[in-house]
Formats: C-alpha cells, structure tokens, sequence
C-alpha cells in the first residue's frame, strides 16, 4: 500500500490525531493480500505459535476459559496446551469471537503495515485481530489506553462512536473500571460506522466505542499506537535514582521546616 501519511494527508495530524476519530472508507489497497479467511485459516492452522497469551476467545463479552477450547499438544518445545480445533470450531459456531494478539509477527504484508504506522505517529506499534460472528459482541462500550487505526478485511461490522472521551487514561489501576460504569460513563451514541474491507477508522485514545458483527466471520485488525509519554520519563529517573545512595537515606526523624527546605534543595 501507498505510504499512510501520503494517503490520509497533514489533515489527520493536524485534525484528528490524538484527538477525534477518522472513518476512510476504501483505505487499503490489495486488502484480500494483507488478510482474508484463507490466510487466516492457515496462520490458525500452525497451531504451535498460539498459546493462552496470544489467543483469546470471547463470547458476548465474557472471556472464556482457556482450557475450554485447548487440549494437550506435544511439538518441538515439548507439551504444551494448544488451541484444540474441534473445541475451537464448536465456540464459534456459538458464536464466540477469536482474537489473535500480536498477529503482526506472523505476516510480512502485516509487519509493513505496523511499520508504515509506526513511522507516521512516532509510536510502537502492536496489531491484534478480531474475528467475530454476526451479532455475537465481544466487548461492550469501552475505551482503549492506546490510539486504535482499525483496519476492516472481511465481512461488515458496525462500530458504534459515544459521546464521551477519557482524558489520557494509562494502565493503572484508577483508569480499571467496571462494564457497568463504563456503560454509564460512554454517554450518548453520536456516530455509527459501517466497516467493509479495505475501510480504516482511527479511534484516539481514551474514546468510548464499541463494535458488532453484522456478517458471520468478520475480521478486522486493531493497530494499537502507544507512545512515549511524561511519565515515562519520571519513571526512568526513578530507576536512576534507586542507584542514588543520597536518595535512599532515611529522612530522619521529625524533620524540622529548615531540615525539609535542606533536603528538597539538594534532592
């Protein structure tokens, strides 16, 4: 495909990044070359790259069990528990949706996309990919800690945009809360948008969405951006400081005004 940037213009920098979301329908060029059932089928097929980290099963928005759809596998790294086929196929005929994290690393058409993303935002860059059955949702409202360009490669799914918009949220425990309160706190629906394959939406940190399939074994592929932030940049001083012998001393007991000015002036 062209380059990103060339493709969606200073307009999205300037615009939409990091700010509001960006629907472009017909983005991708060659689309059925980068992902389309067939692939998928035979990247799930190498059954020994998948394991209980990098491939999910959910069914309406309740994780599932990994032990209820892996069965024991013996291959070149000895016996693991595997994603089991037949146990596999039965949730999804359910209507359990599949989601593969990292699936960058197993497509060179993929790698080039995670670069090309990489290289327009300055950021890191990780593709997970959801497969999905007609009216069967895998997650409720929700917002993401990281910026989302979801790329639509088969079938039809409807993405839901709510009014409300998280302020920067990290992975911390304060951001954690429940569906119920998420629910609560996505407001009102002020879009919706239909994703065929080839479409790209951008969804910015922190935005409240959700998705349903509206055609059986729709795939599409969230491109997660996280980038260097401020207090990444504390948390590497505190590493350095640990070194510190100064830092690591007591403050003593009681500490006057005039002691406590001393101390923060040195620190």
């Amino acid at each position: 495909m062209n380059n990103l940037q060339e493709k969606l213009g200073n307009k999205f920098l300037t615009k939409h990044f990091g700010k509001n979301y960006q629907y472009e329908p017909n983005f991708v060029d060659n689309f059925e070359n980068i992902m389309s059932l067939d692939i998928l089928d035979s990247m799930l097929s190498k059954t020994n790259i998948w394991n209980n980290k990098n491939f999910i099963m959910m069914l309406d928005q309740k994780q599932i069990n990994y032990s209820d759809y892996s069965s024991i596998s013996i291959d070149a790294t000895g016996s693991n528990y595997r994603p089991d086929v037949n146990k596999v196929q039965n949730l999804v005929t359910r209507g359990a949706s599949v989601i593969l994290n990292d699936i960058q690393k197993q497509s060179i058409n993929l790698m080039k996309l995670t670069d090309e993303l990489q290289k327009l935002t300055n950021g890191r860059c990780q593709g997970n990919l959801y497969f999905s059955m007609a009216s069967h949702q895998a997650f409720g409202p929700h917002f993401d800690l990281h910026d989302v360009f979801a790329i639509h490669f088969e079938g039809e799914k409807v993405w839901n945009i709510y009014e409300k918009l998280e302020k920067n949220p990290i992975n911390h425990p304060v951001f954690k809360i429940s569906d119920e309160e998420r629910r609560k706190r996505a407001g009102k629906i002020i879009d919706q948008v239909t994703l065929k394959p080839g479409d790209l939406l951008y969804i910015p940190r922190g935005q409240y969405h959700d998705a349903l399939a509206s055609k059986n074994g729709a795939i599409h592929i969230a491109f997660g951006l996280t980038y260097f932030k401020s207090i990444d940049a504390i948390n590497s001083l505190w590493q350095n400081l640990i070194l510190n012998e100064f830092m690591r001393n007591d403050m003593g007991i009681n500490p006057n005004t005039e002691e406590i000015k001393r101390l923060l002036k040195r620190i």
